[in-house]
């Protein structure tokens, strides 16, 4: 099935381009004429559901290990309610359990013990031999699943309005554990669907992994936020939403206090990233008319990339404000979302610079037009 959006962009300019992506200090190139290649956008059927063995739906709890946390919607009351309120009562609508394999364990030392970083190496002119070529250390944190519906869905976007808001509600919840109650320096929310995007179980469900250390990654873009407030007395990505408003040309859809858009470096096709539009460093802070907006927005922004690809692979990662900043306030927190639609190849691994095939103002367009 080809894309809608692959046909928008043969009408579009053939010419290469490079464009700077300011948080990474990263340049992508933007190669149109590359979709025209054969198979470009061609996705793959999805796996049938099969709920029979599945660990995460409802009445195979035992599969996973003790929840967490959980989540119930409101049971109404009324006539057409009273025989159904029982079993409301014992009903999750949301489920946090600890993942059965993580990438990291609470284990072996405390949070208190594992809270420093890692030693800085001296330079190599004053202990040239000081330079450990195999260090190592204990890493300390948690790495959870949130079980998005007790039913066997395979996405997000089959959530009402209600269940959709109760996972932001547990997203903002676990964060707010990890980082802000148990003082991990790190914590991300990601969602993998589809195979092509790292996801084992078709089930919808997310994941937060915590950590006591900061990622390099995650350290070099926060020193670029400083750096960004530092030249011009403002927020990046506060200047980022006024100038994308003030284009609307990347723009695909806004509420009250959220902008959802193509960035204009995105190293993927249709990249979307999804913004607070009022300065917010921690996404854990968020607000219950907040939350009820981000779910309502994250929840169409999925809706039209699966209208555009069908079938397709995508993630979400959320980016929130890490511990033990120099300037916390600095940082401004983030969604990115991106369906997984071409493959990372040689060149990308080797220079770190991206090719995307679809001009961000190309993918915007198509994204608004999507039904929902």
């Amino acid at each position: 099935m080809q894309s809608p959006i692959m046909a928008q962009q043969r009408e579009d300019s053939t010419s290469s381009e490079m464009r700077h992506d300011w948080l990474a200090d990263r340049w992508v190139i933007m190669a149109p004429q590359r979709s025209a290649r054969p198979n470009d956008y061609v996705i793959g059927p999805t796996r049938e559901l099969d709920n029979a063995n599945c660990p995460f739906c409802v009445g195979h709890e035992d599969c996973t290990p003790a929840a967490v946390a959980t989540y119930k919607h409101a049971c109404h009351h009324g006539s057409s309610q009273a025989n159904h309120q029982a079993s409301c009562l014992d009903l999750w609508s949301v489920r946090v359990v600890p993942n059965k394999f993580p990438a990291v364990n609470s284990n072996r030392k405390s949070l208190v013990e594992s809270a420093s970083f890692p030693v800085p190496v001296e330079t190599a002119e004053s202990h040239a031999s000081a330079i450990d070529l195999f260090q190592r250390r204990d890493l300390t944190g948690g790495h959870e699943v949130i079980i998005e519906s007790p039913q066997h869905l395979h996405s997000i976007s089959q959530l009402n309005r209600e269940s959709a808001r109760l996972v932001f509600t547990a997203y903002r919840d676990r964060l707010r554990h990890w980082l802000d109650a148990r003082g991990l320096a790190y914590g991300v929310v990601f969602k993998n669907v589809g195979l092509d995007a790292g996801a084992s179980l078709v089930h919808t469900h997310s994941q937060l992994i915590a950590t006591d250390i900061l990622p390099a990654d995650i350290a070099r873009a926060t020193e670029r936020m400083e750096l960004f407030e530092n030249k011009e007395s403002a927020c990046l990505f506060c200047r980022m939403a006024e100038d994308e408003l003030d284009h609307m040309v990347r723009i695909v859809e806004q509420t009250p206090n959220f902008i959802a858009f193509c960035p204009f470096a995105s190293r993927f096709p249709s990249m979307v990233t999804i913004l607070p539009t009022n300065h917010q460093p921690r996404f854990q802070t968020l607000s219950e008319s907040e939350l009820e907006q981000l779910s309502w927005l994250t929840h169409r922004m999925v809706r039209r990339i699966e209208h555009c690809y069908p079938d397709a692979a995508y993630n979400f990662i959320i980016h929130t404000a890490p511990n033990r900043l120099h300037r916390p306030d600095s940082f401004h927190w983030r969604i990115e979302l991106f369906p997984r639609i071409t493959k990372v190849a040689g060149f990308e691994w080797g220079s770190d610079c991206y090719i995307n095939p679809l001009a961000p103002e190309t993918a915007a367009a198509a994204l608004r037009a999507a039904g929902v």
